[in-house]
């Protein structure tokens, strides 16, 4: 789990967010957002 959280993080600072906490509570929110800052979907 640590490593997957790990990874969030780490995908959040390369799209520039100032703030990791905010980022991962607004990407949490809606199921098709991770997959998009993955480069998953279109």
């Amino acid at each position: 789990m640590a490593g997957l959280r790990n990874l969030a993080i780490g995908i959040h600072r390369q799209d520039g967010h100032p703030n990791i906490a905010a980022a991962l509570r607004h990407t949490a929110r809606n199921t098709h957002r991770p997959l998009t800052a993955l480069g998953l979907t279109g």
